[in-house]
């Protein structure tokens, strides 16, 4: 059901949700996509370099980077992010360390 996130193993995200809609899931049209948190636990061994938050809306994709250097080695973070995803139909996050290994997640859909 795509719920899971793929790993080299060094960053892990253990829980990713938009508005309580996990990997797989699709978040309802009924709310408004301007005004959506993004929830996500992360865990790391080396620090982090930054977080991408990927979406798209069918025809282009769009990235926003977070820098995440002022994190230290073997290290974890419970992630709050506000976000406008208007006429998005998809969003999933990348999170990478200063070694580049990296994790990411499946997408939460969006109608």
């Amino acid at each position: 059901s795509g719920k899971f996130f793929v790993s080299t193993g060094e960053v892990l995200i253990s829980s990713f949700d938009i508005n309580g809609r996990e990997s797989g899931e699709t978040l309802s049209a009924s709310i408004d996509y301007s005004s959506v948190i993004l929830n996500a636990n992360l865990e790391w061994t080396y620090p982090l370099a930054y977080m991408e938050v990927v979406s798209g809306d069918g025809t282009d994709v769009y990235r926003q980077r977070i820098d995440m250097s002022d994190t230290r080695e073997f290290g974890a973070h419970n992630l709050s992010l506000p976000l406008d995803l208007s006429n998005r139909k998809w969003i999933r996050i990348e999170v990478w360390d200063i070694a580049r290994n990296g994790a990411f997640t499946q997408p939460v859909w969006l109608e």
